[in-house]
C-alpha cells in the first residue's frame, strides 16, 4: 500500500511575494508554511505594510495562535470589515494546533476581498482540509536553508544595510550562526551598527563583533578537536553547556565534523581539485585550510574508532541519567587519543559515570 505524501507543488519564494506585493498583486488567503519562521514573520511584516497603515493597526491588524482560539473565532474576524480602512490583516500563528481546521476551507474558497488573511504552519499536512485548496500562488514556501546557501544569503541581506559584506566575512559569519536566518539578521543589526558609515564589513568586524560572543560555540569546539587541543577543547564545552547548549547537539555536529574529515580523506586521495572539495564538504573555500589541519591530526586509521566514540556517547545520552558532562567529556579526550595524558583523564572520567 501506498503512503500518502504530505509533498505538494512548491510555492511562492520570499523573493516572489516581494515582487507580487510589490506590483499591488495581493491574494486574500496565504499559507505560510514550513519550519523557517523567520521568513514568515518577515513575510507578515511586507504584508503588513503594505495593506495596513500604521494608525490603523490597532483595530485592523491581528495576531492569533492556533492554540488559544477556535475555528469558528478565525472565520468571523476575516468575515469582519474593516474599520475606517481599506483594508483588514488576520494572522494565525502555529494554524497546525488550531482544532477542526477544515471549518475554514468554505472561507478560503471564498473569502472577504478587504481581508488578507495569513495561516503559518511549520509542519502542515498538505493531504488535508483546508491546506489542499491553497497552490503555488498563495503558498509561501517557508523552508530553511542548507549550510552552503548561508554565505550568498548574507551578501544579499547586508544590501538591506546599503552596505557590503566582503565574501570572506560572508563565510566566516555563516560560520559562527549556522543557518538560523533570524540569528544572522540580529548579528547584521549589531554589525551595521559597529560598522556605523562604513559601507563594507570586513572579517575584522565579524570577529570583533560575532567572535566575541561565539568564541565558545560548536564552530571552536570543532576546531580545538580538529587540531588535537584538548584544553581548548573542554574549556569550549564547558562554557557551551553553561550557556544550555543540547549536549545530542553537540554529539551531532561532532559526527558531522568527522564525516567531513573522512570525505576529505577520500577527495584529497583522489586528487580532486580543492574548490570542488569545499563544495561536497559544503563549507567555504575560506576553511578549507582548517580541515586539511584536521586531516593531518586524525589519521584514516583512527577514523572508525572516532565513530564508535560518537555512537557510544549518543547512546549513553539518551539511556542514562549520568552527567551529560561527563559523556561528552569522555567523548572529547576519546577524539583525541593519541594524547596519553588526556586518554588517562578519560578513563578517570568514566569510572566516575560507572560509580
Amino acid at each position: 500500500m501506498k503512503s500518502k505524501s504530505k509533498k505538494k507543488p512548491s510555492g511562492l519564494s520570499y523573493d516572489d511575494l516581494h515582487r507580487f506585493i510589490k506590483q499591488g498583486v495581493i491574494e486574500s488567503c496565504y499559507l505560510f508554511a514550513g519550519p523557517e519562521q523567520f521568513s514568515a514573520d518577515e513575510a507578515v511584516a511586507l504584508l503588513r505594510d503594505e495593506t495596513i497603515p500604521v494608525d490603523q493597526r490597532s483595530f485592523n491588524f491581528d495576531v492569533m495562535y492556533g492554540y488559544d482560539v477556535g475555528a469558528h473565532e478565525v472565520v468571523a474576524l476575516a468575515s469582519s470589515y474593516p474599520m475606517m480602512g481599506e483594508k483588514r490583516m488576520v494572522v494565525v500563528k502555529e494554524f497546525d494546533k488550531l482544532n477542526n481546521p477544515d471549518v475554514l476551507t468554505s472561507y478560503i474558497k471564498n473569502p472577504l476581498e478587504s481581508t488578507v488573511l495569513v495561516l503559518i504552519s511549520e509542519s502542515p499536512d498538505l493531504r488535508r482540509n483546508p491546506y489542499r485548496v491553497f497552490n503555488e500562488k498563495n503558498t509561501l514556501d517557508c523552508k530553511p536553508i542548507y549550510d552552503n546557501q548561508v554565505p550568498q544569503w548574507v551578501l544579499k541581506r547586508a544590501k538591506r544595510y546599503k552596505k557590503s559584506i566582503n565574501p570572506d566575512a560572508a563565510a566566516m559569519l555563516a560560520a559562527y550562526t549556522g543557518t538560523s536566518l533570524r540569528q544572522i539578521s540580529n548579528e547584521l543589526d549589531k554589525l551595521d551598527i559597529y560598522t556605523a558609515d562604513r559601507k563594507e564589513i570586513t572579517i575584522d568586524d565579524v570577529n570583533a563583533v560575532v567572535g566575541v560572543t561565539k568564541a565558545f560555540s560548536i564552530f571552536e569546539l570543532q576546531k580545538a578537536i580538529g587540531m588535537k587541543e584538548a584544553a581548548t577543547a573542554i574549556n569550549i564545552l564547558d562554557r557551551m553547556l553553561e550557556r544550555g547548549e543540547y549536549p545530542g547537539m553537540i554529539v551531532r555536529m561532532l559526527t558531522r565534523l568527522f564525516i567531513q574529515i573522512t570525505t576529505l580523506l577520500d577527495l584529497h586521495e583522489q586528487n580532486v581539485p580543492k574548490q570542488k572539495i569545499a563544495k561536497e564538504l559544503k563549507i567555504h573555500i575560506f576553511f578549507l585550510d582548517d580541515y586539511y589541519g584536521y586531516m593531518k591530526h586524525h589519521q584514516r586509521e583512527s577514523i572508525p574508532d572516532r565513530f564508535k566514540a560518537l555512537l557510544h556517547a549518543d547512546i549513553s545520552l539518551k539511556r542514562t541519567t549520568k552527567d551529560p558532562r561527563l559523556i561528552l567529556s569522555i567523548l572529547l579526550y576519546r577524539l583525541m587519543d593519541k594524547d596519553t595524558g588526556s586518554l588517562e583523564v578519560a578513563e578517570e572520567l568514566e569510572s566516575q559515570i560507572s560509580e
